[in-house]
């Protein structure tokens, strides 16, 4: 009688615990379940989405160059970034790039509007450009922070670190440098002068270093640097002084260049003395020589614009263009002084982010998908994230 009242209670018992465990572990792993297709679904989307922005020039196919543009311009019924004129996938258009710049003086894309003709309300993006792999000073220090340039009397020198995304060195990597630099003296006719090294290569730590000795004292100092290894290459731009970023802002739509002047301080008139593309091959070439006249000018009257048009300029790639402008510098007077621009997003060593940022980019709730891309005869790695908000 005993054992079969205790035989009933270890009935009872195990009964309770399996029905305990039904009500608490089918419901997990019905989350869980739901979790994952939730999550399958979600990269399914953002493969979808990513693939139209990359492959899909949009409509119109150049809504990238129209001008004037707007930031909820309704003449785009479709967003894509590819060329129209690529003849293989994942070529960008760098007009439609520059559209998605923050803070573009020619204006840019609306998040919201982009949002809306992906089809993505209810989900949040971010979309990043990244350099095919990182150069920075031989310490480590961003370029942007730290110039790796060093100059000592008549004697310039330079020395950077290559390295891949995840910091492991990258041995015999190319790289060519190209100097351009005006001289010191404060005469009307300054000089600019170009001068191309023989390519450097990397070492096992991925350091290489380089010098010259200039004829004459610089003043104004920017060094391109083409780094590449097997197929693949970047284009950093260095300044070996601090860039006079309020002399005008360079903007390169279609085949036509626009400089405005920014609202800074000394306003005096400045003129366009040279324009010197950088494009995919290693010379350079002065595209446009200015006269110091009326039409080269900008200034805070009239004359807040200056822009060309340099048919069939757009077919070479230029990455960014090197101006010279005979301006005044607070303190020091008039002379010649170096601007680059406008690619500040796309030079090899920063990341070009738009859209949202997600809580965080660990966050197994959302989405990432990586592609190689072309921008202007470069590569770089185009990362799409994507979460349901």
């Amino acid at each position: 009688m005993v054992s079969a009242v205790y035989d009933h209670l270890v009935a009872i018992v195990i009964v309770g615990a399996i029905f305990i465990s039904t009500v608490v572990v089918v419901p997990t792993l019905s989350f869980i379940n739901l979790q994952t297709v939730d999550q399958h679904q979600l990269r399914n989307l953002a493969v979808n989405i990513f693939n139209a922005i990359l492959l899909d020039a949009g409509e119109p196919i150049d809504w990238g160059s129209m001008d004037p543009f707007y930031m909820n311009d309704t003449r785009i019924r479709r967003f894509g970034l590819a060329s129209a004129e690529a003849s293989s996938p994942y070529v960008l258009d760098p007009d439609k790039v520059q559209r998605l710049v923050v803070g573009n003086p020619l204006n840019y894309c609306d998040y919201e509007y982009v949002r809306q003709l992906l089809g993505l309300e209810g989900y949040g993006f971010q979309l990043r450009i990244l350099p095919p792999f990182n150069v920075t000073c031989t310490d480590g220090t961003p370029i942007t922070e730290k110039s790796p340039i060093e100059i000592n009397g008549d004697d310039l020198s330079y020395s950077i670190k290559v390295t891949y995304l995840d910091g492991t060195p990258l041995p015999n990597a190319v790289v060519r440098a190209t100097i351009v630099c005006t001289s010191s003296a404060g005469s009307w006719t300054s000089g600019l002068e170009i001068i191309t090294r023989p390519a450097v290569y990397t070492n096992p730590l991925g350091i290489c270093s380089d010098s010259v000795e200039l004829d004459y004292r610089a003043r104004d100092i920017i060094v391109i640097l083409r780094i590449s290894t097997a197929d693949v290459a970047t284009l950093v731009v260095t300044f070996g002084t601090t860039p006079a970023d309020d002399i005008a802002k360079i903007n390169f739509v279609g085949d036509t260049l626009i400089l405005t002047m920014p609202d800074a301080t000394p306003r005096a008139a400045r003129w366009v003395d040279y324009i010197i593309p950088v494009t995919n091959e290693e010379e350079l070439e002065f595209l446009y020589n200015g006269t110091r006249g009326v039409d080269d000018m900008l200034n805070y009257g009239s004359f807040r614009v200056w822009s060309r048009q340099f048919n069939g300029l757009r077919k070479r790639n230029p990455i960014i263009f090197i101006l010279a402008f005979w301006a005044v510098i607070q303190g020091e007077g008039r002379r010649e002084v170096l601007v680059a621009g406008p690619y500040q997003n796309l030079l090899g060593y920063t990341v070009f982010e738009y859209g949202e940022q997600p809580d965080t980019m660990s966050d197994s709730s959302a989405v990432r998908i990586q592609r190689n891309v072309i921008i202007a005869g470069y590569t770089y790695i185009a990362e799409f994230w994507l979460w349901k908000e």
